[in-house]
């Protein structure tokens, strides 16, 4: 009697285990009893905005395909290209980076390196320690530095004094006076401010009971915890350095000294304005347009590469001031 007892409990707590996964699929195929049920309007309105995104996407990309496939191309078949090479060959990027036109190519991607890196350091570096203390309430004068700040993105001194000023330093045609206009960004002070504002008081007034000085904190506890902002600042600096060429308009004539100090984005439009190529090479005539879409997929081959790497931050920092706890 009490091994049927026992077979009957077992077999009763078995049943459900094996109707589970039946219970489970039949649940799946149920509407979900809290879902709002989207209106035909929703509907059409959903479809019309991944409709205006598909054709977005390929204004996008068809061009980009079109000049990749350029790069890749001989010049003698362009007009048969449309997304992948006809004639594929290498010989519009040997020009490029072996070739003829090696040399301005690298002394301006040297440049844009330099222009790049200093900036980009130079920049976050002193927006990062300004807006620090401008994001405590107790900063002496905090309004009124903060307007200083403000002021200068609204209004300009333009650009003739700026280039009487550079020119006063003796810095036309050289490659530092790009650098000392874009070292300067309040856009990213402001993003560095409020990031800053959302760190908990408690971390740093633990770290100065441990004895921390004010450098210690910032660069050993703040700077560590704000990796995001940096990283999201820094790609967009770079970015923008790399790509930049208004500045060396300015600044930076086609002199000798001048097109020694080009950075690339500057010498890839002087090359597309056709004053750069070489006129009585035919094979250059013949296969212009593929060095030109040559110059210009090797210069983006640098941002493609760093840009894996900085997405975490970007999206991180992309974030600020959604949410605030």
């Amino acid at each position: 009697m009490n091994e049927d007892r026992v077979n009957v409990t077992s077999a009763s707590t078995e049943a459900p285990a094996a109707s589970a996964p039946h219970t489970k699929g039949l649940r799946l195929f149920k509407k979900h009893p809290n879902k709002i049920k989207e209106s035909k309007l929703d509907i059409f309105l959903n479809i019309v905005n991944l409709t205006c995104l598909f054709f977005g996407v390929l204004l996008i990309i068809f061009p980009l395909l079109n000049y990749f496939s350029l790069a890749f191309n001989d010049g003698n078949t362009n007009l048969k290209v449309v997304i992948f090479p006809v004639t594929p060959t290498l010989n519009a990027f040997k020009y490029v980076l072996l070739g003829e036109g090696a040399l301005d190519f690298w002394r301006a991607f040297g440049n844009s390196v330099l222009l790049t890196g200093v900036v980009t350091i130079g920049s976050n570096l002193v927006e990062a320690m300004a807006a620090y203390p401008l994001s405590k309430r107790d900063f002496p004068f905090k309004g009124g530095i903060l307007m200083y700040f403000i002021i200068t993105m609204l209004f300009s001194a333009g650009i003739v004094p700026i280039r009487l000023l550079m020119h006063s330093f003796g810095l036309i045609d050289t490659i530092w006076s790009v650098i000392l206009i874009s070292i300067s960004n309040v856009t990213h002070l402001l993003y560095f401010k409020t990031f800053f504002e959302g760190i908990p008081a408690d971390i740093e007034e633990a770290a100065r009971l441990d004895g921390a000085s004010d450098l210690q904190l910032f660069f050993r506890i703040i700077v560590p915890m704000s990796l995001p902002i940096i990283g999201s600042c820094c790609f967009f600096t770079i970015v923008g350095c790399w790509n930049g060429y208004g500045s060396a308009m300015i600044f930076i004539g086609q002199s000798a000294e001048g097109k020694a100090a080009q950075p690339l984005a500057y010498y890839l439009y002087l090359m597309l304005q056709s004053t750069t190529l070489n006129k009585n090479d035919p094979w250059l005539m013949a296969n212009g347009q593929n060095v030109e879409a040559a110059a210009m997929v090797a210069s983006i081959v640098p941002i493609l590469c760093m840009y894996p790497y900085v997405v975490k931050y970007i999206k991180g920092g992309l974030q600020i001031g959604s949410v605030k706890g």
